[in-house]
């Protein structure tokens, strides 16, 4: 038998951001790539993982699709709803 446990405590200390700037990776041809800055609409909210369990789930998410990696600042941006029902 399985039981689904809940996800306590997961991303804890969360800052909402309202259409962030990210950087995004563009591929270059033949074996180079370069980041661009973009910004990406909705909110989305900053977090730095603390345990095995949230690397793990941020592993999960697809890049710049549900995370992304912030132009300033320490962490990374989830979509706000990836993580709103933890």
């Amino acid at each position: 038998m399985f039981f689904r446990r809940r996800l306590k405590g997961m991303f804890s200390k969360r800052i909402l951001v309202n259409n962030p700037r990210v950087l995004i990776r563009k591929e270059l041809p033949p074996s180079d790539f370069m980041f661009c800055v973009d910004v990406v609409e909705g909110l989305y909210c900053l977090v730095i993982p603390n345990s095995a369990r949230e690397v793990y789930y941020i592993q999960m998410l697809g890049k710049n699709i549900d995370v992304f990696l912030p132009v300033e600042g320490e962490g990374l941006l989830i979509k706000k709803a990836a993580i709103e029902k933890l």
